[in-house]
């Protein structure tokens, strides 16, 4: 089964043009789940789950424009060169006969649009037929996992209890459907949870049931992993591992995993644990805790200069047998200019190994053209002083050469720029 070339990388070069994420999930809701198909209270499209409008800092930039537009009825991303470009390595490593896995990852000066670059490859993804785990908020996952407590399982490891429910929540939302014809082996389980743990699994599972004939005795299908992960702390870590274990080892579907905000991860730690340390005083680096190893060592960046000690404890193949893994680095977060230029530059190291590359997309500033059709889009959309505008700013060059030198090319300065009269 051939993947859907949303962002036709195979085709003629990219000129700007939006993607409509309320129209891409209508257009595939024969194959895309009825919860891609809607938004939430906020009105922000299920297709990029779990994005949402901050809780604290009110509404994301992208957010923000869906927000003030008077047509409600339209959610669009910009497809931008450099998203191409992620898409183009994407599909290159996915399809044709030989499945294999592309390791990409997305910088760019602050503003220029990558969080918006990396929400567009999740909906490409997602209508392509990709399950996709999603992390928008990675300074948020380092800093405020509640408690972190050792792995019952897993000698070294640490556990974010509450953290790894939410992931099997979110999870489960969104790809619940494409994951029911998985399953997870005792045999796999074990590698995650105690014989006691997986005795409770299956027992929660045939309670669910009603001891269900159909069900197996030594397996459980993954979205009843999720379920259960879902609804217990003490399992939600082990059930969510197996569940991502089975993921990047099989190739049935393509499994993609996106982060943003990846440079927090390389931070000053947040969570110590007197197992690791007896005084508490040092930091775990975020490989040590079992929800966020198998994506570190995925992307497989062991910087000499970070935050924590983080140091390469993988052992084997740790990419995803098919599918990717796209990061994003964020300079909106305080975080150390040393780590993220060290990250970046462990990162184009690896672009130049022959097996696995990292491939490193620079997202650029609006160029004219950019400006121009942005401008349309708002005209279109009805934002700010453009809703009445039928074309004045936007066909006039002068116009959007001004704009584009106001906001310095960067998407929110030019989104305040066409608010006001």
């Amino acid at each position: 089964e051939r993947l859907v070339d949303v962002m036709n990388v195979r085709g003629e070069p990219v000129v700007p043009i939006f993607m409509d994420l309320a129209a891409a999930a209508k257009q595939r809701s024969d194959t895309l789940s009825e919860f891609f198909s809607r938004s939430n209270e906020a009105g922000v499209p299920n297709l990029v789950y779990p994005l949402n409008v901050h809780h604290n800092e009110g509404v994301g930039r992208m957010v923000e424009e869906w927000e003030l537009a008077a047509n409600k009825e339209t959610k669009r991303i910009m497809m931008r060169e450099a998203i191409k470009d992620v898409a183009e390595k994407i599909v290159e490593a996915t399809e044709g006969s030989d499945k294999g896995a592309a390791r990409v990852m997305v910088v760019g000066k602050r503003g220029v649009g990558k969080t918006a670059a990396l929400a567009g490859i999740v909906a490409s993804a997602r209508v392509s037929g990709h399950i996709v785990a999603y992390f928008p908020d990675g300074d948020r996952l380092r800093r405020y996992g509640y408690y972190v407590e050792p792995s019952s399982h897993r000698e070294g490891l640490f556990d974010l209890p509450e953290i790894a429910k939410e992931f099997c929540t979110e999870l489960s939302a969104a790809h619940g459907s494409d994951v029911s014809s998985m399953t997870a082996s005792k045999e796999r389980m074990q590698k995650f949870l105690t014989d006691g743990q997986i005795d409770r699994v299956f027992r929660r599972r045939d309670e669910a049931s009603d001891g269900d004939a159909s069900d197996a005795a030594t397996e459980i299908s993954l979205d009843k992993l999720l379920e259960i992960g879902s609804g217990s702390t003490s399992l939600s870590s082990g059930c969510y591992c197996a569940v991502i274990d089975v993921l990047m080892n099989q190739t049935e579907k393509p499994f993609t995993v996106a982060m943003d905000e990846f440079n927090c991860y390389y931070d000053h730690g947040h969570y110590t644990h007197m197992d690791f340390d007896p005084t508490a005083y040092t930091f775990m680096p975020l490989n040590k805790i079992t929800i966020f190893k198998p994506f570190l060592e995925a992307m497989g960046l062991y910087p000499s200069v970070a935050g924590t000690n983080i140091v390469d404890e993988s052992e084997g193949d740790t990419l995803m047998k098919w599918g990717s893994v796209i990061v994003a680095i964020s300079d909106s977060k305080a975080v150390k200019t040393e780590f993220d230029n060290e990250l970046v530059a462990s990162a184009r190291a690896l672009a130049k190994t022959e097996r696995s590359p990292v491939h490193v997309v620079d997202v650029r500033r609006f160029n004219p053209l950019e400006v121009q059709h942005i401008l349309y889009n708002y005209e279109v959309t009805g934002v700010g002083r453009l809703r009445f505008d039928r074309g004045d700013t936007a066909l006039n060059p002068e116009e959007v050469a001004y704009l584009r030198m106001v906001s310095g090319g960067l998407g929110q300065p030019l989104l305040n720029a066409c608010m006001l009269p």
